[in-house]
């Protein structure tokens, strides 16, 4: 709670304990010490109305102490300063320094994560197309079986082809004979020539419309080989398209793992640099140690050169008060040298 109508009296205890605390007493550091009240004009007339009526009661020897306070005081003051400025300059750049750097850390981590995923995702698609090439491959292997099955086939029905060109041919010549024969018996066996011709045109029709369904067999095997190796022609750009995809996803794995590793390196870069910058900060903070044991050895000295002035004024009093017994002896004398001839 803010409290009202400062005194000199408050003001100078105030003053006193920022003093103590080794701190310069300015008008805000006593403000604050007050609990932030009382307005800085009234802070200032009175700290020097305080510093007006210290003055005023020293003598000599204390007012050289207090000009060597004064200036020890203000040397400390500025060596204080200087080595808060250089503490909280270094604090405020290693912490500006640490914020960014864990921002990289968590970006990098991030993009690790989307990367990992990405790498899954890669792999999870890098399975499904292998068991897709498996399934291509077995598919190719059953096809090829069936090709193989009906070039057999075809094969056999090639065979049996040429033996019923080879029976036509024969019977063809066995015509041929027959007819010549028919011929020559024309006129005895013309009955049993028509006879025979019926028959053979009989057996040359059965085998003409056997020849015809087994050349149509033979078109539509030879159609399904077509269309198979047909089949056998997708199947291989199918193939050679899934192959292609597999290297563009195992150059992509490659790439994902490239990527990983160099995430990797960023953020053990990143843990050397935070760890430097410890390192810095406590090479700071061991200055910032130096320097106030430093200002303690001031203020010893300032103590040790403040009672040599003390010493040095005692010396200067007992010289003072000898010349003056001196001085007061000598005039005696002048004075009894002075009234002896007069008598």
């Amino acid at each position: 709670m803010a409290r009202t109508g400062i005194s000199k009296y408050l003001v100078q205890q105030a003053r006193d304990a920022v003093v103590a605390r080794g701190e310069h007493p300015s008008i805000d550091a006593v403000r604050v010490e007050l609990g932030n009240t009382g307005s800085k004009s009234t802070i200032h007339r009175y700290l020097q109305e305080l510093a007006h009526a210290e003055g005023a009661r020293l003598d000599d020897e204390q007012l050289l102490s207090a000009t060597l306070r004064t200036a020890v005081a203000g040397l400390s003051r500025q060596l204080h300063a200087q080595a808060c400025a250089l503490v909280e300059s270094a604090e405020s750049r290693h912490s500006a320094e640490v914020s960014a750097l864990r921002a990289d850390s968590v970006r990098l981590q991030r993009a690790l994560a989307d990367v990992q995923a990405q790498a899954g995702q890669l792999g999870e698609a890098l399975a499904s197309e292998r068991a897709a090439h498996a399934a291509t491959h077995e598919a190719l292997q059953a096809e090829r079986v069936h090709g193989a099955a009906l070039g057999n086939e075809n094969g056999a029905l090639g065979l049996r082809l040429a033996e019923h060109v080879g029976h036509i041919q024969s019977l063809e010549d066995k015509h041929r004979h027959a007819r010549d024969a028919l011929e020559h018996y024309r006129q005895s066996v013309k009955d049993q020539r028509d006879l025979d011709q019926r028959r053979h045109e009989t057996q040359v029709q059965q085998v003409q419309a056997e020849l015809r369904q087994h050349a149509q067999t033979l078109v539509a095997k030879q159609d399904e080989v077509t269309h198979l190796s047909h089949d056998n022609a997708r199947l291989a750009a199918e193939l050679t398209e899934a192959r292609r995809e597999l290297r563009a996803a195992q150059q992509t794995l490659r790439e994902t793992q490239r990527a990983r590793d160099d995430l990797v390196a960023v953020q053990a870069r990143l843990e050397a640099a935070h760890a430097t910058l410890t390192e810095q900060l406590m090479l700071a903070e061991a200055a910032r140690q130096a320097l106030v044991a430093e200002e303690r050895a001031l203020q010893t000295r300032a103590a040790t050169q403040e009672a040599s002035a003390r010493g040095l004024q005692a010396r200067l009093d007992a010289q003072e008060s000898l010349y003056t017994d001196l001085t007061r002896r000598l005039d005696g004398l002048d004075l009894r040298s002075a009234a002896g001839p007069r008598s």
